[in-house]
């Protein structure tokens, strides 16, 4: 919280966001300890040397969760410690203050080369000089410490200690243990006394209260904790830190491995409660005082930390290693006060070399590292204007586990910082929500739709509530390890490497992020080894750097040139040009003889829609579908009128005599275009679905209930309701023709009398016919062996079959198509055949029998066998009932008859009995009457309302558009509408700058 009127920003004037976005470890870390108030911001003096003048600390609150100078998250329960400064006494602040952090927590050459016995001696140092704090007489002198061991002994209460501000918390761990063992030696004997090990425990420092509950007992409650390292005085803490109003302090000895499974478990429940988790190890690392590390890390602080500590800390590690040198020297007077001011300005120049070292400081400072200190003057520079404190804001280290944002452009200096950390698996860019977005976000939680947390606020006013979210490692878990997925909010402006994004899209290190107008990020993931190449060659840079020259125009052209040729399934076009490119594809391939193959609208449109949803922006791809969708629908309404116009519906079934082949093949013809469009749109249909279904998982991350996503699903669900209407109109006018057609054919099927020889006669003068003309496709054409009223109906389905390859109409609508068909010849003929009671003799079955047998051969030659016999089946059924031998048929009873016929209802297996031609005068035998209780009343005619329903195809689009252009006419009309596009370009630039091919 960065408000004016908090205490944390106020009187610290410390950067908070740097500890929000910061994990441990990694800025300005103070090492396993509490916080000092020199470790920040200074408010008097940027001179190193003011340390001694300066006045008393100002009191300063702590977090309630963490003793953390710089919470990142504010609480508003009551600070549970606080700075008290020191009575008064002759020392100064810096004398005062330099004794708690004389523990040599360096990680330089010379410190790690000292090492434990060098913190000792500074701890125990008796020596005074001028910049080393010598307790007084009263400070020194003993105390009693209260260290509380329920880890050594369960249910012991305390041991009192007798200490001194010198006594380390190493040993108070081995006293404390000495104490409980001796009182277990009293009480149990020596065989089962357990021995405990002083590197098996630390000290923790507790911040708490006594509550007393309800049955009277008195429970400790802990607030906050932290361990103690073995080199800190615990009674020099307790002196200097004091327990704010209403807490308590005391020392507790802890089992190591237990505190820190505490902590892990502690960590891995904030993260489930989704707390930050850079908030909590940052308030780790500031809690730690380096108990928990490993021994090899107590005389140093990992690599590089010279960088991460403050700037009073540095100050006392330099003029301890200059203290030392001049202490040494004869030559030197280590107690004179010129000394001293020699020694600050040798300080600022140091500390100032690092943060902006030359180069010939650089290679001087390798040296010294090699022999040590040396009080050789250096160059003489004036840094008495320079905020030392300011600039130790600037020496940071990136962390080393984890990815992070480094910051190349931003909009608010003063709010803006150098590092954004990627803490988590996710992390969301955005900027404080207004009052009104964040009720929306409380009414969305209310109904269970928890919209995502922003980990990084930014100040920019350019910015979403949610702008970015990247995800990495186990949050996208179909990648590999390591890899980073980037993508925009909804209506967030955002570039990847100078190019606009509106997908989802891979994240490399090395990559530059734009948020806005004004925010420019660099990704960095020290994890991937070794580090990726900087992608900073950005794309505006090199157009804006280099003018257009002649070898430039000739690249481009011969770019132009690959583009316009290439056989890629891409079709490239600038947002203000879709609506000219739908026009152009949809004016050009409206019929089948346009020239662009049977599939041109649909590969076209898809092709044009893969850019869009790839490429473009998110809003614009419904508009596309729904546009495409409704001029598709014009199309069609006014094929279908005309189509009406040369058949007419309301007129009356052409005779028998009218029902020619001619007329077969004009009906076909005519019929071409709504099959043409039939077959798009299902292509087209489930080319939407698969987008849209694309969109919908992009939509996962937005915030439910968005207006404009919701407009954006009722936009796609309008196009795709539109090209459903497409394909059942279609499929309604294509199916009702051919059945009006076959209505006049069908009844031929059962006059007929294929053994006849004026009809033998016909069939081989057709036959002749039939080879004059030429085969043709010898599958599909070849009726010439049916007798030429059964090769009239057979030449319905011939066409029918013809026009749905030629439209290359989908599997499942095209055996939808032909299935109506065969379900209105079954219903038809077997109505017409109960009608006419005529037939129910055995020789006219026999016919009826050939001439349907001969039309199923036919239809299982051309691959449709399967559907028709299955729609016939009744029809085959009733057909073979008659043609049982009137001698079997006599013998047989009702019973028999009606298992061997299933199919048959009670009323149709009654009325073929009652109405079989058995002869003159001879009535039925007594076998065939049904028993008593039989239903007989039922309608025995079938029902045409009983036919299929129309099942709209949802399958894997045919059309492939990672494979290239699938034949040279779709690849003509490629060509032909890049050109088109290029043309538009053109027209938009002056005339001096477009392009000749």
């Amino acid at each position: 919280m960065e408000g004016s009127g908090s205490p944390r920003v106020r009187r610290l004037h410390f950067p908070v966001g740097l500890w929000i976005n910061s994990p441990r470890k990694h800025f300005a870390k103070l090492g396993r300890r509490w916080p000092s108030a020199v470790s920040v911001k200074s408010t008097t003096s940027s001179d190193a040397a003011s340390l001694h003048e300066a006045p008393s600390i100002p009191s300063s609150s702590l977090s309630n969760s963490t003793p953390s100078l710089a919470s990142p998250n504010p609480s508003p329960s009551p600070s549970p410690a606080f700075l008290r400064p020191r009575a008064a006494a002759p020392q100064s602040r810096a004398k005062r203050l330099s004794h708690l952090f004389l523990r040599g927590r360096s990680n330089s050459d010379r410190d790690r080369a000292v090492g434990e016995r060098e913190r000792e001696l500074w701890a125990h140092s008796a020596a005074s000089s001028s910049h080393h704090y010598v307790p007084s007489t009263t400070s020194s002198a003993p105390g009693l410490i209260k260290i509380y061991g329920d880890a050594l002994s369960s249910g012991a209460n305390y041991r009192s200690l007798l200490a001194n501000i010198h006594s380390t918390a190493r040993q108070l761990i081995a006293q404390v243990i000495t104490r409980y063992t001796e009182r277990e030696r009293e009480e149990t004997d020596d065989a089962v006394l357990q021995k405990h090990i002083p590197e098996d425990f630390l000290l923790c420092d507790v911040i708490g209260k006594p509550i007393q509950q309800p049955d009277g007992v008195i429970k400790w409650e802990t607030e906050c904790r932290r361990n103690v390292a073995p080199w800190e005085c615990p009674l020099l803490l307790a002196d200097m830190w004091r327990p704010k109003d209403g807490f308590e302090r005391r020392f507790e000895i802890q089992r190591k491995e237990d505190y820190e499974r505490e902590e892990r478990e502690q960590e891995k429940e904030r993260q489930r409660e989704g707390e930050s988790y850079q908030g909590v190890r940052w308030r780790r690392s500031r809690m730690s005082s380096g108990g928990a590390a490993e021994e090899a890390e107590r005389g140093h602080r990992g690599r590089n930390s010279e960088l991460r500590r403050s700037i009073s800390d540095m100050n006392l590690s330099l003029r301890r290693r200059q203290g030392n040198h001049v202490t040494n020297d004869p030559r030197g007077g280590g107690g004179r006060p010129g000394c001293i001011d020699n020694g600050a300005a040798q300080d600022r120049k140091n500390i100032v070399s690092m943060i902006d070292p030359q180069q010939g400081e650089i290679r001087a400072s390798k040296a010294e590292a090699k022999v040590g200190w040396t009080h050789q003057p250096p160059e003489e520079k004036d840094y008495s204007n320079c905020d030392l404190e300011m600039m130790s804001q600037s020496l940071i280290l990136p962390p080393t586990d984890r990815p992070y944002f480094l910051l190349l452009q931003g909009y608010d200096q003063s709010k803006d910082f150098v590092l954004y950390i990627m803490a988590g698996q996710t992390h969301v860019f955005g900027r404080k929500a207004t009052m009104r977005e964040r009720e929306k976000d409380k009414e969305r939680e209310r109904k269970g739709k928890k919209p995502l947390k922003v980990d990084t606020f930014l100040s920019a006013p350019d910015l979403l509530a949610r702008h970015l979210l990247v995800r990495r490692d186990s949050a996208v878990p179909e990648t590999p390890a390591g890899r980073a997925l980037m993508r925009p909010f909804r209506g967030g402006a955002v570039t990847h490497n100078g190019l606009a994004l509106y997908r989802e899209t891979l994240l490399k290190p090395g990559d530059v992020i734009g948020l806005g107008d004004h925010f420019l990020f660099l990704y960095r993931d020290p994890r991937v080894t070794p580090a990726p190449p900087l992608a900073l060659t950005l794309p505006w840079h090199s157009d804006g750097s280099h003018p257009c020259c002649s070898s430039g125009s000739a690249d481009k052209q011969e770019a132009l040139r690959h583009y316009l040729g290439s056989t890629e399934s891409a079709l490239k076009f600038h947002p203000r040009h879709a609506d000219a490119l739908l026009q152009e594809i949809l004016s050009k391939n409206s019929s089948p003889d346009s020239g662009g193959g049977p599939l041109a609208p649909a590969y076209l449109l898809s092709i044009m829609i893969d850019h869009a949803s790839k490429r473009l922006d998110p809003a614009l791809t419904p508009q596309i579908l729904l546009k495409a969708a409704n001029q598709i629908k014009d199309i069609v309404w006014d094929n279908i009128k005309e189509f009406g116009d040369k058949h007419p519906t309301q007129n009356s079934c052409e005779p028998e005599s009218e029902i020619s082949a001619a007329n077969v093949q004009k009906l076909s013809s005519d019929l071409r275009p709504l099959m043409f469009w039939m077959s798009n749109a299902t292509e087209l249909l489930n080319f939407f679905q698969v987008k849209v279904e694309h969109m919908e998982k992009e939509w996962e991350f937005e915030a439910p209930g968005d207006p404009l996503l919701t407009a954006d699903m009722d936009t796609c669900s309008e196009a795709l309701a539109q090209l459903d209407e497409v394909i059942m109109h279609t499929f309604q006018q294509c199916v009702y023709h051919l059945t009006k057609t076959l209505y006049s054919l069908l009844p031929a099927l059962l006059d007929t009398n294929p053994f006849s020889t004026e009809e033998k006669e016909k069939e081989k003068a057709a036959a002749a016919g039939a080879e004059g003309e030429g085969k043709g496709d010898q599958e599909v054409d070849d009726v010439s062996a049916l007798p030429p009223k059964v090769a009239g109906l057979v030449e319905v389905y011939r066409s029918s079959l013809v026009l749905s390859r030629e439209a290359r109409l989908s599997p499942p609508l095209t055996s939808q198509t032909f299935g109506y068909l065969f379900f209105f010849t079954n219903t038809s003929l077997l109505n017409t055949l109960l009608e006419r009671d005529a037939l129910f003799s055995w020789s006219r079955a026999v016919q009826i029998r050939t001439n349907l047998d001969l039309v199923l051969d036919w239809l299982q030659g051309a691959g449709l066998g399967d559907i028709a016999s299955e729609f016939m089946k009744k029809l085959s059924v009733i057909v073979n009932f008659l043609c049982i031998p009137k001698t079997r048929l006599i013998q047989s009873s009702w019973k028999s008859l009606q298992e061997d016929h299933a199919l048959l209802s009670p009323a149709q297996l009654h009325h073929l009995l009652t109405h079989y031609k058995l002869g003159p005068s001879r009535a039925p035998p007594a076998s065939w009457a049904p028993p008593p209780g039989t239903v007989l009343s039922g309608d025995i005619f079938e029902s045409f309302l009983d036919h299929p329903p129309l099942i709209l195809p949802n399958e894997t689009p045919r059309l492939d558009l990672s494979q290239p252009v699938p034949s040279s006419d779709l690849q003509k009309e490629v060509t032909r509408l890049r050109t088109f596009l290029w043309g538009l370009d053109q027209d938009e630039l002056p005339a001096n700058q477009r392009t000749r091919l």
